[in-house]
């Protein structure tokens, strides 16, 4: 097979090799008129086809604004094969980021889309079984596979050691780096038995920032010796036991304890070299030290982590010099026009390798590497060499059942004072109180089918704080719901340009506030001051935050008599926030829930739960403290592997 590859790249020319080593994107398409437009690139346009072609690109990723519904990303896929040459002897990579639960881009209500990865993780620490892993994987790559992906940007094997962290956090398996190992593998095998490359990500860990890298460059302040025990840790192992991914993906992040050099900024400015550029992380610990001999691509060139500091042909050649294979997304390709970027950036790189800016040498083998795994896994020219399987599996009930069995063994009970669960709900009025509407409309439906009527649920945004009080007093069990950081870009199609829609706030005359101090991404406040003054905290837009608010109603609950129910919906995290007011705590780790069609399996899964229809048997795959005013960790509250049975 390496023979093989070396052949087809003597005959390659350099712009070729050059367009091997890039994956583009095509997220929206738009007339000349309107640049600025988000209109979902659902067709293959003309302008695109050709610049593929003539350009030899290697590889294309899609998003969910990419992919309407099955059939339609059946024949986009199908487009994109198209453009490949024959004489190019390799086909096109077509990736997209599939890891289940928050970040899934395949229609929701058609697809099989799994709770996500921490939830996986709490099923595994309930069962000690990793068949669960591959099993999703291999679901994930059949779905994907049926509609013509050969490449997954997933599994995310981030050691997600800050509970604040705004872009892994739940994405994560959790927080122990043999389990985020063996999960990652395991879920890789899965991947691989359907023909679908998975990838690990993000190397060398971004797991303890604090800084979302759509938005900005973190920086990791880990020792060295604690990035090894910790951060590198997922990618040793399987490299070392012999199951390392076909591809890792770069992280945009500092870590000075790895590499301290730096660089100057398009501004003028120094700065510590971000990993995803940096020699030393990439060839020398990657290559070197661990041994990696797979294909490694960028995290996308279009985050703000690497865009705010480097010009695109300057970011390209940089990653290639640090020994990086593909760069993701390097530029942008929106109107037809936009093809003098994309011919503009090949002429510069190929410049700097003809110059010997780049070793042309190392971008050879590089380039190799890449061909060897299109070869091994049957990416040809004329499509797969295997046939894709059956689109008839996709959201099918065996799939399904695959989907509900590890959701129900992630289902993780946290606290339960005074055995409040399972509920006793015959002829009880129950209020659902939750950040998204869908959440609550899931719960609500899940209770009706199983004969529970008497259940109203909303959107806390879209009541007023006299109707939420309405709503409590008229109800005998109010189950509250809550969110423990922001929606990163990633989940939301990963755009880092495209506003996040934000709740509509109260006003602060709405609700006494009575504390001047800060919050943090994720509620976690103490103060001496009395009740809901430490949560009614006043933020930098004069408003207070949704989980503060919902802080407030919990109290008022209990202040009036009612059994209060405390679903996390995402990390477990901010359970300490309401644990002295909840009479129960449940996680759930995945937020979606009913609209239009069944978004996520969770929300009917935590009602089965708290009816004690299905035990919650999910164990906490994170350890979750006490968090001081400052943000910084106190006390251990609820330890790895915790989780209470009935």
């Amino acid at each position: 097979m390496t023979e093989k590859a070396n052949r087809i790249v003597e005959r390659m020319s350099t712009r070729e090799k050059v367009g091997q080593k890039i994956m583009m994107a095509f997220r929206y398409w738009c007339s000349v008129d309107q640049p600025g437009c988000t209109n979902g690139m659902t067709d293959l346009p003309e302008a695109v086809s050709n610049a593929l072609r003539e350009s030899r690109i290697g590889g294309v990723i899609l998003f969910s604004n990419n992919l309407v519904d099955i059939e339609q990303t059946i024949r986009l896929t199908a487009q994109l094969r198209s453009t490949v040459s024959s004489s190019t002897q390799v086909g096109l990579l077509i990736g997209t980021d599939e890891e289940g639960g928050n970040v899934f881009r395949l229609p929701r209500v058609v697809a099989t889309t799994f709770p996500g990865n921490m939830a996986l993780g709490a099923a595994y620490e309930a069962t000690k079984n990793d068949q669960l892993a591959y099993d999703q994987g291999r679901v994930l790559a059949t779905e994907i596979a049926a509609v013509g992906f050969n490449l997954n940007f997933a599994p995310d094997v981030d050691v997600n050691s800050n509970p604040l962290n705004p872009v892994i956090n739940v994405r994560a398996y959790g927080d122990d780096p043999a389990t985020i190992s063996l999960l990652g593998y395991r879920t890789v095998q899965g991947m691989a038995s359907q023909g679908v490359i998975g990838t690990f990500k993000h190397f060398p860990g971004h797991g303890d920032t604090a800084t979302d890298s759509h938005y900005g460059l973190p920086i990791v302040n880990k020792t060295r010796a604690e990035a090894y025990a910790i951060d590198l840790a997922p990618y040793r192992q399987a490299i070392q036991s012999g199951q390392a991914p076909g591809m890792i993906m770069t992280a945009h992040i500092q870590y000075p304890a790895l590499d301290d050099t730096q660089f100057v900024t398009r501004t003028g400015e120094r700065m510590v070299v971000p990993a995803t550029m940096s020699r030393k992380i990439q060839h020398d610990i990657l290559r070197g030290e661990l041994g990696y001999r797979g294909v490694t691509i960028t995290d996308a060139l279009d985050m703000k982590g690497i865009a705010n500091f480097f010009e695109q042909g300057d970011a390209v050649i940089k990653v290639f010099q640090a020994n990086v294979d593909i760069a993701l997304m390097p530029v942008e390709f929106r109107v037809a026009a936009d093809v003098t970027r994309l011919t503009a950036l090949i002429d510069q790189v190929t410049a700097a390798v003809d110059s010997g800016v780049i070793n042309r040498e190392e971008f050879n083998r590089s380039v190799a590497r890449i061909v060897e795994m299109k070869l091994r896994n049957g990416i040809m020219p004329n499509g797969p060499s295997k046939p894709a399987p059956d689109r008839a599996l996709i959201g099918s009930p065996v799939h399904r059942a695959i989907e509900q069995d590890i959701t129900q063994k992630s289902i993780t009970l946290i606290r339960n004072a005074g055995g409040v669960l399972p509920l006793q709900a015959q002829g009880k009025k129950i209020f659902i109180l939750t950040p998204w509407g869908e959440q609550a409309e899931a719960m609500r439906r899940r209770f009706v089918e199983l004969g529970y009527p008497l259940v109203t649920g909303a959107k806390r945004s879209n009541m007023t704080w006299l109707d939420q009080r309405k709503a409590i007093d008229n109800a005998d069990i109010v189950i509250f719901g809550t969110l423990s950081t922001s929606v990163t870009p990633v989940e939301r199609n990963g755009d880092p340009d495209r506003p996040i829609p934000l709740s509509q706030p109260y006003s602060m005359r709405q609700l006494p506030v009575t504390s001047n101090i800060e919050g943090s991404l994720v509620f976690n406040t103490e103060d001496e001051q009395p009740s809901s003054a430490s949560f009614l905290l006043k933020s930098q837009a004069g408003v207070t935050s949704e989980a503060q608010q919902i802080r407030y109603a919990m109290e008022y609950a209990k202040t009036v008599g009612k059994k209060v129910i405390h679903i996390t919906l995402r990390a477990p995290y901010d359970v300490v926030n309401y644990d002295d007011v909840a009479d129960a705590t449940l996680a759930t780790y995945s937020y979606y829930g009913y609209e239009g069609g069944w978004r996520g399996p969770s929300m009917p899964a935590a009602v089965d739960a708290m009816l004690g229809l299905k035990s919650p048997v999910g164990k906490l795959p994170v350890a979750i403290y006490a968090q001081n005013p400052d943000g910084t960790s106190g006390p251990l509250r609820y330890p790895h592997g915790f989780g209470l049975p009935y």
